[in-house]
This record gives structure tokens, sequence and C-alpha cells, in this order.
């Protein structure tokens, strides 16, 4: 029984551990190229795509045999750089993500590759046979008959060449690389910033890294007097599809410039970051403001804490006084007050009343006398 569980419980264990892992998924950067079978000499594209984020290393296996740009950045677009054909052989490429996201917000921490052979020139070759014979004249002489003979013979075979099937091949594969070459890549050939200041005049931006038609993502500093910025780029014969996005008014900070190309199935897009510096003005109200921040919080300190204290304080010291007052006796005396005022204003009332009557009687008696 002992034995019989043990391996239950080892069956169990293996169950959970393999369901628990069965729906864990390592996402993985997608790598494609345009010619997995190259010739020595060919460049061709390596498409990076799969989420947005930081690409920590583009590497080749074996860079005698192909040679890969580096980048630093991958979108959901698909991020392209240039691989060229060094040698005959075998190398792959490989695209390491540092913090890469699938548009489903998942981290991706697999790595892409892609496998490229790359075949060498063919050359051409010729080969020939000739092949020559001839007898020499031989003479006999009889001196029984007295004749005389002679005989040549001889015979010749000429030079025959076999037909080259070399030449064929090569001549294709020269035709198919100048139908390669004449077919331009799908991009910007050229890209220039120019920055117009208050006055109309403009000087062109230095932006980082230099322009490549691989390379999507730019950084600029333009100064604080600047008001606008002239875009130009070409594109050759994609001139047609290629669309500037930029802000109506460039602010200090961060202001974006945006150049899309869309033919068909075929879109790209540059983006061009720059910042405005902050005008002498700004910075000087800035600081300004920044200072009287400061002082106010320096005065709120040094002052107002002492005073508050003093003013509880002496409300406290008030109310201790407020206290010990014998209310009692002071509300007593005020009612005796103010009684003693009321009799007094009762007594002066009937004096005068008694006043009024002494002077009507009075005067009734003098009317008595006259009649």
């Amino acid at each position: 029984m002992k034995k019989v569980l043990k391996i239950s419980l080892v069956l169990g264990a293996l169950i959970f551990f393999s369901l628990l892992f069965s729906n864990v998924k390592a996402a993985s950067l997608k790598v494609t190229t345009s010619n997995s079978n190259p010739t020595v000499g060919d460049s061709f594209t390596i498409t990076i795509s799969g989420g947005d984020g930081v690409i920590k290393s583009v590497t080749s296996s074996n860079t005698g045999v192909v040679t890969v740009e580096s980048t630093n950045w991958v979108d959901r677009e698909g991020t392209k750089i240039t691989a060229k054909a060094v040698s005959a052989g075998s190398a792959t490429i490989t695209v390491t993500p540092d913090e890469v996201v699938t548009p489903d917000e998942q981290y991706i921490t697999g790595s892409g590759s892609v496998k490229i052979n790359v075949k060498a020139k063919e050359t051409s070759s010729s080969s020939g046979t000739s092949s020559s014979s001839g007898t020499s004249t031989s003479n006999s002489n009889s001196g029984n008959s007295g004749k005389t003979t002679s005989s040549n013979s001889g015979s010749k075979t000429s030079a025959s060449t076999k037909p080259n099937t070399n030449k064929e091949a090569v001549k294709n594969v020269v035709q198919t690389e100048t139908e390669e070459e004449a077919t331009p890549q799908f991009g910007m050939n050229s890209l220039m910033l120019n920055a117009i200041n208050e006055n109309g005049e403009k000087a062109e931006i230095t932006f980082t890294p230099t322009f490549n038609i691989d390379t999507y993502e730019y950084t600029a500093e333009i100064e604080s007097n600047i008001v606008d910025v002239e875009v130009l780029t070409e594109a050759g014969e994609y001139n047609d599809y290629v669309k500037v996005e930029k802000p109506e008014s460039f602010n200090s900070g961060e202001n974006i410039i945006k150049i899309t190309m869309q033919k068909d199935d075929m879109s790209l897009t540059y983006t061009i970051k720059i910042n405005k510096k902050e005008s002498e003005e700004t910075v000087q109200a800035v600081s300004d403001a920044v200072l009287g921040t400061e002082n106010k919080e320096q005065t709120l300190i040094t002052f107002t804490i002492p005073q508050f204290i003093a003013v509880v304080l002496a409300i406290c010291l008030i109310e201790g006084i407020l206290l010990k007052l014998p209310w009692k006796k002071m509300i007593m005396a005020c009612k005796r007050r103010k009684s003693f005022g009321e009799d007094n204003d009762d007594e002066l009332d009937n004096d005068e009343f008694e006043n009024e009557d002494e002077q009507n009687n009075s005067q009734d008696g003098d009317e008595d006398k006259d009649d």
C-alpha cells in the first residue's frame, strides 16, 4: 500500500506541474528576411516585429558570412534593418529583446532568429579539344621494274567546342541582380530639417542618430526663438506617398514630427522628437516664482508660528483670568444697582407729578381771584 501511495503522489505531482506549465506561453520576437538564400555581395532586409519596445542586441552568428546593422527599437509596424552577404556559408541572425511589449500588453522574453544560407557566385568556363594526325610520304624504288612509285596520305580533324551551359546561368544571375538594383527600397532616401526663427531666417537642424533609410526614430533640439520647422524629404519614385505631420506651433518642451509612407501593403513611419528650449523670460519667471515661494515658506516658519504661539498663550491667560473672577458677586451687584436705579426713577416721577399738581392748583387760584 505504501508503494502504491508513493507512486500515486508522484504521478499526481507530475500531472499538476504539466498542467501548470502547459498554460505558460513565452512570447518571442518575430524575425523574417526578404532573402534567405542570397548570393555573395547581395544586400537584403531583416524585419523585426511582434511588439513595441527596446531591442537589446542584433547579432550574426558568423560575421564572415553575413553582416547586419544594429537597432535599439522595434514597433508594431515592424522595424527593418539591412544585412549583407559577405561570403558563402551559413549564418543565423538573432534579435534579443530588452523591454518589448506585445499588443496585448505581455512582455516578450524570447529572442527571434532567422537562418541565412549564402551562395557563392557562379563563374563561366570553356573547354575545347583538338586532334590532328598525319602520315609521312613513303617512296619505293624498284630496280627491276625501273618504276618509281610514291604515295602521300594524310588526315586532319578540326577542333570542336562543346556548348557551355554555365554562361547562361551567369547571365541569368547578373540579370537578376541588375533587376534587384533597379528597384529602389521603399523608404526615405534623405531627410533634412530647417529651423525658422522669428525673423524668417533658416538654419539646418542636426538630429541624432545620423539619418538612415532603415532608422525610424530621431531626436533634435531647437532654440527658444524658433517658431517653425521646415521638413525636406526625398524618396525617389515614392515621393507621392510621403505625408508629413507636424505641430501648428512649436511650444517649449517636446514637439513631434511624423513622416509617413504608405503604398499598397507597404507602410512605415519616421518619428522625430524635437525639444524646444525654454525662453530666458520664462526661466526667469519660474525662478522668481520659486524664490517667492521659498521666501513665503521661510516667512511662515519664521514669523507665523511664534505669533500663533503668542496668541494661544494670551487666550489661555485671558481664559484663566476670566475663570477666576467672582462672577456671581458681580451679577448680584449689577442686579442691585439696577433695582436701585428703578426706585430712584419712581421717586423722581412722583416728585414731578406733585410739582405739576401744585402748579395747576396755583393757576386755578389766580383765576378765581380775578373773577
